[in-house]
């Protein structure tokens, strides 16, 4: 494994695309605490900065920043291409390297992307509950950190299917645009002919953005209410779609990555590297 990941860095870190993909991320989170906090607008009963504090920080920022994902899969499917296009597949085969190891590589550089995603989130929320939280304890800061399990779900999920369009077309420019109409277009399409009934929380882009759904900004409205008035209802009001319970939704997701992963194993075996 180590070979491999050394092989994957050399090739990677020449590659200018990823370099400046990678970097746009980067800047993109750590933006993120400049900007949002300028999105303070006070609003009728709640603040918007109720947002930053912990423990609501943990799921906002989770929600806020799944798109970013997107960004990681391109990174994948214009890595990937880029070996297509370049015949660099096919030369590390014709020295030694299997079809299987070909791709362990690039799941190698899935895991190592999702890892940084998930830390630079995690820096970012830590970041923003202590500068906006009012009273803080280890209980407090910690409730709901565990959202950061699905989030890197969230991220593997979204650059294996970049990794499975990659392997499937393998031009760059046609992989991307596949990708992006399929996330932006298709799926939303099918969730709309499908919103009657309840398959439409088992399409595979629905369910993994699911993982990080929208904060229950209805529950924070009661909780500044103190109790004063009539209680309001997420469900009652249709504002929060309700899906999947979190632990089935993980495991949907779980079992979505691997039939992808597993399909792509099948097309490296079949596939010309060319």
């Amino acid at each position: 494994m180590k070979k491999l990941l050394r092989i994957e860095q050399i090739k990677i870190l020449n590659y200018l695309p990823f370099q400046v993909l990678l970097g746009l991320y980067v800047l993109a989170i750590i933006l993120g605490l400049v900007i949002y906090p300028l999105f303070d607008k006070q609003v009728p009963i709640v603040s918007l900065t109720d947002l930053f504090r912990f423990p609501d920080v943990w799921p906002f920022m989770t929600w806020i920043t799944e798109p970013y994902n997107t960004m990681l899969a391109l990174i994948v499917i214009m890595v990937t291409t880029n070996e297509f296009t370049n015949h660099t597949f096919k030369t590390q085969v014709i020295f030694g390297l299997g079809r299987a190891e070909l791709l362990w590589q690039k799941l190698a550089l899935i895991f190592i992307l999702a890892m940084v995603a998930t830390l630079l989130v995690t820096i970012t929320s830590v970041l923003l509950g202590l500068s906006y939280s009012y009273k803080l304890t280890l209980n407090i800061a910690l409730e709901n950190s565990w959202m950061m399990l699905p989030y890197f779900l969230s991220s593997v999920a979204y650059m294996t299917f970049g990794l499975l369009f990659a392997i499937l077309i393998k031009n760059t420019a046609s992989a991307i645009l596949g990708f992006i109409g399929f996330r932006t277009f298709l799926e939303p399409v099918l969730f709309l002919i499908l919103r009657k009934y309840e398959i439409k929380w088992f399409l595979p882009m629905r369910a993994n953005t699911r993982l990080t759904p929208l904060p229950n900004l209805i529950e924070m409205f009661e909780q500044k209410l103190d109790g004063d008035g009539e209680a309001m209802e997420a469900s009652a009001m249709e504002i929060l779609p309700k899906g999947l319970p979190m632990w089935a939704n993980i495991l949907l997701v779980l079992g979505y990555v691997a039939l992808t992963v597993f399909i792509s194993f099948r097309l490296m075996q079949k596939k010309k590297l060319t």
